[in-house]
């Protein structure tokens, strides 16, 4: 893959927003601390401006996070005419919140990611459906523009990788383990991070996982599961990203579906799929996206209405599945 165009971005000496989706996770965290490293190195200003309030702090252990700013917080802020948005191919308000105002008019934006894209937004486009993570990316990235890797971009990139695999087990995991042998060679604490992502977590986070847990269904003759948080479980604050992973342990389980209300009348949905169903594409059908086994989407409905459609349309590419013609068109 070319990066050539990539590095050039960063050729003017201007100062740079880096940014990544709303409910920044540990992949858009990484690449944003490593590339603020490669900035530093290259003598680039830069700011890292995410449109979450309070930025998870599972990620704190990272070098870097105390850098991380609120666009809530920001007040007097001069337009950015450079920009780069990591682990998003879209710069939809849906997508990355409002930091996209803090753009000037005729600003120039790269987009670092690893999701297939059905638009080709910004003007430098660095994504690659192949790579296991946008932290990859930004691995090669300053690699392709001759910085050293320090063992702080290091641990920053494979916390990425690891995260958003979810240990390895989706999102190209052969790809990103041979990459994440390379960062242990440069310094990265594969125990260390782990324990980190993996190993702790708050009693807000334990309770919320209870919840969910109690809230188990199995469809389709137990292919399918779900998973339901409400409204007032969801204000308790519980890191919600693994919990989908206990969906999908269920022995016979092909499609997890985890349901986050945010507030009434609106949900956010994890998909999971052993690979019987392109969730991927189920995801797209309600704006979503992500990867053949790993996606989300948000819906405006109801929890109960939420369930209903999506059920339905996992159902509906399971029959097609079964079917002589294969799966059922989007």
């Amino acid at each position: 893959m070319d990066y050539s165009e990539a590095v050039a971005f960063f050729d003017p000496d201007e100062a740079y927003l880096l940014s990544t989706h709303i409910n920044a996770d540990g992949d858009g965290m990484g690449a944003l601390l490593a590339l603020g490293e490669m900035l530093h190195a290259m003598v680039r200003e830069y700011r890292i401006v995410l449109d979450d309030e309070i930025p998870s702090q599972k990620f704190a252990f990272l070098s870097g996070f105390d850098r991380i700013e609120s666009y809530g917080s920001l007040g007097g802020q001069p337009p950015f005419t450079r920009a780069v948005f990591v682990d998003t191919p879209t710069l939809d308000a849906q997508r990355v919140g409002s930091v996209t105002q803090l753009l000037g008019k005729d600003a120039r934006v790269l987009i670092i990611d690893h999701h297939a894209a059905r638009t080709e937004e910004g003007d430098v486009r660095l994504v690659d459906s192949g790579a296991s993570a946008a932290s990859e990316l930004v691995y090669r990235l300053i690699q392709a523009a001759g910085v050293d890797i320090s063992q702080k971009m290091a641990m920053q990139i494979y916390a990425g990788i690891v995260f958003d695999t979810k240990r390895f087990k989706f999102s190209h995991p052969k790809r990103a383990l041979k990459v994440c042998a390379e960062l242990v060679d440069l310094g990265a604490d594969p125990e260390g991070i782990a324990d980190a992502l993996f190993a702790r977590e708050s009693y807000e986070t334990v309770k919320t996982l209870g919840v969910a847990l109690s809230s188990l269904e199995l469809h389709m003759g137990g292919r399918v599961s779900t998973l339901v948080v409400d409204h007032t479980t969801y204000l308790l604050g519980g890191d919600l990203d693994l919990v989908v992973d206990y969906a999908m342990a269920v022995e016979g389980v092909e499609v997890a579906l985890f349901f986050k209300e945010e507030k009434p009348g609106h949900c956010r949905v994890s998909l999971r799929s052993r690979g019987a169903v392109d969730v991927n594409k189920v995801a797209q059908v309600f704006g979503g996206g992500g990867h053949e086994r790993a996606s989300g989407c948000q819906l405006d409905m109801f929890l109960s209405d939420a369930k209903q459609a999506l059920l339905a349309e996992v159902e509906r590419r399971m029959k097609g599945k079964s079917g002589t013609s294969g799966e059922a068109n989007p």
